[in-house]
């Protein structure tokens, strides 16, 4: 996913989708949130928005997840993106608050 061409209102419509409150657009294109973000169980192949920090949970939960890119670069609390298929820890938070969660995976 091109993360760079969204635009303000696509960002919008996402966060929308998925639930996603308390947030604020970056001029990157990325988002902070102030709370948690789940997005457990959706069939994901990718994530859906370019995050940047996250205060609370950031769970990607049981999906198709291949690639971390995307992800917050810092977590207040947990990172759970168990039961994916990620091989690789690029694009993995620099910080996580509480724990991280990696479990079945073909790391």
């Amino acid at each position: 996913m091109n993360y760079d061409i969204m635009t303000e209102q696509e960002i919008n419509d996402i966060c929308k989708k998925y639930n996603i409150e308390n947030y604020t657009i970056n001029p990157d294109g990325s988002i902070d949130v102030d709370g948690d973000v789940y997005l457990d169980f959706l069939n994901l192949g990718k994530l859906p928005l370019k995050f940047n920090y996250v205060s609370g949970d950031f769970r990607i939960y049981n999906n198709c997840i291949t690639s971390l890119e995307g992800c917050p670069k810092e977590v207040g609390e947990s990172f759970d993106c168990a039961k994916n298929q990620i091989t690789s820890l690029k694009y993995s938070p620099i910080k996580v608050g509480t724990y991280i969660n990696l479990y079945m995976n073909p790391l």
